[in-house]
Formats: structure tokens, C-alpha cells, sequence
């Protein structure tokens, strides 16, 4: 007995030394690091929750829940200036990049256009597309969800809120973009990303721009007492396509991965009442947004570690997510009490601004799938893959089901 317990002890040492290491290297964009990320990020709540890693340019891992909660509502002490992720080489991503006043300004003027009854306009196309999306494969009994279905489907309701005018080749060559920025950001992507912007922004202008929509409140409102910088519109429209192309897409695809793992699922989400009930634990559990960045304005302590002045921290939402400390059974999709303060649409004056867009978009995209097919599950080949990244999205999600009726 002595020496089977001394063997097992040497052996978590060592699991504990190898998880110690793997965390100090932590890329946020290596697949083999996002094969084990659930595993780094359980140990390092438990161990090691402010954790330093030397990847994507060195910064502290923030993993515990009321640590990342902190980090997010200090602004003052955790700026967004000069804090991305990665380079972006990009003059702006306003309001991401900034803090209050212009983060809450740009807030205030764009939040209007997001709220639930601004978007109400909009349901109507919001169902005809999914239809017509799932008119293209449903007959097949197959499809894979991400590029037939969550991608397009969201990609051309960004088109009719925001960019109106633009061609299918041009929304493709958006959408394209803003996965890879998300898998793989480099400055050369978001050189291209703020390139797309500034033309059709340019080409907005040119043409006139009328009525009280995005493009209206950028070019003629103001931040305090002046008027918003060309850098700073086409910043807040490289930021709408990027959480608008990919996050929610992200969000789709992990729902109806879940469905094809938990087959009790489907008739849940057939209820209406899923949508206040039970989103967002599916938010909760495959936070879409995986992490953002923030700087240290001056020495700080977190968690019994001392952050230096100008030092970067990689606060992960995700991580916080799964935090047993705040969630029961952390890890897995529970139904049967209410868990609230999820941080999927961040926390503190940078909550997604667009939230509101995102939950309708999830909502009807499941009413429409759900109306025509039932038992839906993995097709056989299905390859599933965590792609490695700022999101946690799946690669593809190929899903076989039977038509309804």
C-alpha cells in the first residue's frame, strides 16, 4: 500500500511538474496547447491562478472567476490601451482598444441601435435567411453547420444592419477575414481588415449616408466634446465584423454540437422558454469569446502576484466559465438551477455591445432549424476540432438529421 501511494504521489508530481511547464508556454493560437487547454487552466485555478506564460509576447493568465471579475472592473488599474491580444499594427479597434471617456461614449451612441427593439425591424429577414439556408440542405438529411448554415446566416444579417450594400463576394471576403483574425491574428490580417473598412466606409460617404443607423451615428456623432476620428469610425466597423462574423457563428456551431451529444437537448430547445432558461448556460460552458487582454497602468498585486507597471495579463473567460468555485459541476451543461454572471459577453463597461443581436440571431436560428429537422446527430466522419484562437469555436460541425413531417 505505502509504495503504490508513493508511486501515485511521484506521478501527479510529475503531471503537476509537466502541467507547471506546458502553462508557462501557453500559446493562445497552438493546437497542441488547445488539445490540453481545459486541463492547463483546471490546474492553474487550483494552483496557480495568476500564471505567467511567455507565449504571444508574455503575460499573466488570469483563470479563477473573481480574479478576471476584478481585472475587468478596474479599468483604471487594467487599461485596454495598448492591450491586444496580439499586434494588431492597426491605428485603432475603438471602443475595444480604449478606455472611458471614449469607451463610454462610444457605447452610448452605438448601444441604441443594438437593443432589442432597434433590432425588431430586422426578425422578419433574420427568419426568412434561416429558412432559406436550410432550404439549400435540408432535403440532403446533412449539413455542416458552421459554413452552411451559422456562418452565412450571420454574415448577411451583419450585411442588412450595418454594412447594407455589400456584394456576396465582398461579405464572403469579410467573412473569410474575420475567422482568420480569430485563429490566427496577425497585423498583416488586421492591416487588411482596417483596409475593408476604410474603403467601404469611403465608398458609404460618397454615396451619402442617411437614416439613424451605424454608419450615420460614426460619421456624424461625436465623442464628448468632438467629432469622431476617421480612425476611430473604422475602428468601431473592424470590430462589429469581427464579433459579428465569428462570435456568433462560434456560438451556433457549439449549440448544435451540444445537441448531437445530449439528444434530450432538442426537445428543450423546442420550448421557447429555452431562450431565457437555458442559453446562457450554453454561453457559459463554450464561452465564444475565449479571452482579451488588459495592461497594467501601475504595480499591482493579484491573487498574491505582483503585476508589474506595463505588464499584460490575458484575462480568460472561459477559464472563468468553468470555475468550480462559482459553478457547480463547472465543466458540464446544467439545467436545473439558475447560474448567473457568466462572463460570455465579458463583464465590466466592455460588455459586448452587441449581445442583444447575438441572442436573437441564436434564438432564431434554432426556432427554424429545429421547426424542419429533429434528431440530429454527429455524421459519422465528423472530424471534430477546438480551433485554437481569441474564440472557442469548432472547425466544422457536420450533423446528419431527419426532416420533420
Amino acid at each position: 500500500m505505502t509504495t503504490t501511494h508513493q508511486g501515485d504521489n511521484q506521478q501527479d508530481l510529475a503531471d503537476e511538474k509537466h502541467l507547471a511547464e506546458r502553462l508557462s508556454h501557453f500559446d493562445l493560437f497552438s493546437w497542441e496547447d488547445q488539445r490540453v487547454k481545459w486541463e492547463l487552466f483546471d490546474y492553474a485555478r487550483g494552483r496557480c491562478p495568476v500564471a505567467h506564460t511567455d507565449g504571444n509576447g508574455g503575460f499573466y493568465i488570469v483563470s479563477r472567476y473573481e480574479d478576471v471579475r476584478r481585472v475587468m472592473e478596474d479599468w483604471e488599474t487594467f487599461s485596454s490601451t495598448e492591450s491586444p491580444l496580439v499586434p494588431t499594427g492597426v491605428p485603432s479597434l475603438c471602443p475595444i482598444d480604449d478606455d472611458p471617456p471614449i469607451q463610454s461614449a462610444a457605447r452610448q451612441l452605438l448601444n441604441p441601435l443594438f437593443s432589442r427593439k432597434a433590432l425588431a425591424p430586422y426578425e422578419e429577414a433574420m427568419h426568412q435567411t434561416a429558412e432559406d439556408l436550410i432550404d439549400a440542405f435540408v432535403d440532403r438529411g446533412s449539413a455542416e453547420i458552421l459554413n452552411e448554415y451559422a456562418g452565412p446566416y450571420v454574415g448577411r444579417m451583419l450585411t442588412k444592419v450595418i454594412f447594407n450594400d455589400l456584394t456576396d463576394e465582398e461579405l464572403n471576403a469579410a467573412q473569410e477575414l474575420a475567422l482568420a483574425v480569430a485563429e490566427g491574428a496577425t497585423p498583416e490580417l488586421f492591416g487588411q481588415l482596417f483596409v475593408m473598412c476604410t474603403e467601404y466606409l469611403e465608398r458609404a460617404k460618397k454615396r451619402g449616408i442617411t437614416g439613424d443607423g451605424v454608419l450615420a451615428r460614426l460619421v456624424g456623432g461625436r465623442f464628448g466634446d468632438r467629432p469622431i476620428t476617421q480612425e476611430e469610425q473604422v475602428g468601431c466597423l473592424g470590430i462589429l465584423v469581427l464579433g459579428g462574423l465569428d462570435t456568433t457563428r462560434a456560438a451556433i456551431g457549439n449549440i448544435a454540437y451540444r445537441l448531437t451529444q445530449h439528444p434530450g437537448l432538442e426537445d428543450r430547445l423546442r420550448n421557447p422558454a429555452w431562450v431565457r432558461r437555458d442559453m446562457d448556460e450554453f454561453l457559459r460552458l463554450d464561452s465564444p469569446v475565449a479571452a482579451m487582454a488588459r495592461v497594467a497602468t501601475r504595480d499591482v498585486e493579484l491573487n498574491g502576484v505582483l503585476i508589474r507597471k506595463g505588464e499584460r495579463v490575458q484575462v480568460r473567460f472561459d477559464s472563468a466559465n468553468r470555475d468550480t468555485a462559482k459553478f457547480r459541476d463547472a465543466d458540464q451543461l446544467v439545467f436545473d438551477e439558475a447560474r448567473s454572471g457568466h462572463a460570455a459577453f465579458g463583464m465590466g463597461v466592455h460588455r459586448c455591445v452587441g449581445s442583444n443581436m447575438a441572442r436573437m440571431q441564436i434564438e432564431i436560428a434554432f426556432e427554424e432549424l429545429l421547426k424542419r429537422v429533429k434528431n440530429v446527430r454527429l455524421a459519422p466522419a465528423a472530424d471534430i476540432k477546438w480551433v485554437p484562437g481569441q474564440s472557442n469555436a469548432l472547425h466544422t460541425v457536420d450533423i446528419e438529421f431527419d426532416r420533420v413531417g
